[in-house]
């Protein structure tokens, strides 16, 4: 049983919180000491601060879930700040525009997006900050694994990442955005990747 750290975005985070179910981190915890601090929709910048927030020297590995260069930093969201699972959300575009017909003061963000938000910037400080992740990192002994489920070969690329998106294609669900199948492959995945570390 090894102390795992998990950091990252929705598809790291604990849906319990908010509904029922296990998913691949729950399994996880099944099998080994997790300290949990993926937060859903929250955007690389928090992920960097969640792998500040801990002494590293505590854990005998780490996950990291990487998200999308598309979300914008906010200290506090106009729609989920009081949600239990997406309370520390970040903006992104598809998020805004689901809402905005009953939320209009969210116009102003979908101008934003749609008129201003320039991808090639997104796309450079997302960079910057997953330098800042792997700088960080460099002082952890142990074993360290990068997922990412989106399209990722444009982005920085972290050693040991495993990506997940053409699995969030075809098992997309209820936990953690996969269904059951989909969250044990990423189990097995995670679990098969600190066995050959040992």
């Amino acid at each position: 049983m090894k102390k795992i750290l998990i950091c990252g975005d929705s598809f790291a985070a604990d849906w319990t919180v908010k509904y029922p179910g296990q998913g691949w981190p729950n399994m996880l915890a099944c099998d080994h000491l997790v300290t949990n601090l993926a937060q859903a929709g929250c955007g690389e910048y928090k992920i960097y601060l969640q792998l500040c927030s801990v002494d590293l020297g505590q854990f005998d590995g780490i996950v990291v879930s990487h998200t999308s260069a598309n979300r914008i930093h906010v200290q506090k969201h106009p729609i989920h700040d009081q949600d239990p699972l997406h309370g520390h959300s970040d903006l992104i575009y598809t998020d805004i525009k689901e809402h905005v017909k009953k939320h209009r003061s969210l116009n102003c963000i979908i101008d934003f997006y749609e008129n201003y938000f320039d991808l090639d910037h997104a796309k450079f400080m997302h960079g910057l900050i997953c330098e800042k992740i792997a700088d960080r990192l460099e002082e952890f002994s142990g074993p360290v694994l990068h997922m990412a489920n989106i399209h990722w070969s444009d982005l920085y690329q972290f050693d040991h990442m495993l990506n997940f998106e053409h699995l969030f294609h075809s098992h997309r669900g209820l936990m953690n955005h996969y269904d059951h199948t989909g969250n044990l492959i990423i189990y097995q995945k995670v679990s098969e990747f600190f066995q050959n570390t040992d």
